[in-house]
């Protein structure tokens, strides 16, 4: 994905990655990408769609109380998935 954009917080058992996109396909990717790597993973981050209007947004993945540090490889997985080589 060439316009996407990816942020990454981490603290102690919390983290957060913030996808921006810029279409509906870009969002769509992401959406389908994340319930893929859900079931890979076992997992169940909590998920927000933020839209700044019809078309571009972020995508916002957060896992807390995160004891087994499971955020990180599946963040990997998801990075490489979309093509995003760099993040903030």
């Amino acid at each position: 994905m060439e316009r996407c954009k990816a942020h990454i917080a981490m603290e102690e058992r919390y983290a957060r990655m913030e996808i921006e996109y810029d279409s509906i396909e870009e969002k769509k990717r992401i959406c389908n990408s994340v319930n893929d790597l859900i079931v890979k993973h076992h997992i169940s981050p909590q998920i927000t769609v933020e839209p700044e209007d019809i078309e571009k947004g972020e995508y916002v993945i957060e896992f807390h109380d995160d004891y087994d540090k499971r955020a990180g490889d599946f963040f990997e997985d998801l990075l490489k998935v979309l093509g995003i080589e760099k993040c903030d």
